[in-house]
């Protein structure tokens, strides 16, 4: 009897071990489960943001692209007919490139120093970085320089004339086609279709207008509106000050 004794109370040991074996590697292999959906979960919501920020870069950049393939072929009719310059300024200054991108994004990505380890690929880090130097070098190279040349270009006949706006179209053209590149490899690198960007951006939307209240379009409407009004009550104080002082 005292064999089976110890027989259960040892069986009942080891019973009582294995479960407690069991229960660590249960909370263990469940907070490492945790963990790691955590952690792709991160380096998705990184890499989405990302790309976003690219894509919508890229949109800038073609729209720039089509202005000034625009102005190029304004500049060669004014420039064939002299008597169209002086009613041309408005058509070519609105056809001028304007690059315009807010650097959050880059920003956070390159001061990030755990950015490589959070995103796990190499490739994909050395992409980004390619694009936003090739970004700038569009800001800076084409739509800033194009504005700063063509502004005194564009006082006289001779000027836009002598203005050499296809080389900042060919220039421009070269730096959106490695930038689409980079954009198209991060994609496939990274398994994200234009799809999951939309998703990406009408969430990131609907963020922002919970926050907001509003909408960036309904507050900027507001704000014109406002400015009209205030213009108008100015004008009409104007009118009456005049009015006041005998000057009507």
């Amino acid at each position: 009897m005292k064999g089976i004794h110890k027989l259960s109370t040892g069986k009942k040991f080891l019973m009582s071990l294995l479960a407690t074996t069991v229960s660590i590697i249960l909370t263990f292999g469940t907070t490492a489960i945790i963990d790691r959906k955590k952690q792709q979960a991160e380096k998705r919501e990184m890499v989405l943001m990302v790309m976003y920020d690219m894509r919508e870069s890229l949109k800038e950049c073609e729209q720039c692209q089509k202005d000034m393939g625009t102005f190029c072929d304004l500049q060669v009719d004014v420039v064939a007919h002299p008597e169209k310059f002086s009613a041309s300024g408005t058509a070519l200054l609105v056809n001028a490139p304007i690059l315009n991108y807010t650097t959050t994004t880059e920003n956070i990505f390159k001061t990030n120093i755990e950015t490589i380890s959070t995103i796990g690929n190499i490739l994909f880090v050395e992409a980004v970085s390619d694009f936003y130097g090739f970004r700038d070098r569009y800001k800076n190279d084409v739509a800033d320089e194009f504005l700063r040349v063509g502004e005194t270009s564009l006082r006289s006949y001779e000027g836009l004339s002598e203005f050499d706006a296809p080389l900042y179209a060919y220039r421009g053209g070269m730096y959106y086609q490695i930038m689409e590149r980079d954009f198209e490899e991060c994609m496939a690198l990274m398994k994200v279709s234009e799809e999951d960007l939309d998703v990406f951006s009408k969430e990131r939307k609907r963020v922002e207008e919970s926050i907001l209240g509003e909408s960036m379009g309904e507050m900027t409407g507001k704000i014109i509106e406002e400015r009209h009004q205030r213009n108008a009550a100015l004008q009409k104080a104007r009118e009456e000050g005049r009015k006041a002082l005998g000057q009507d």
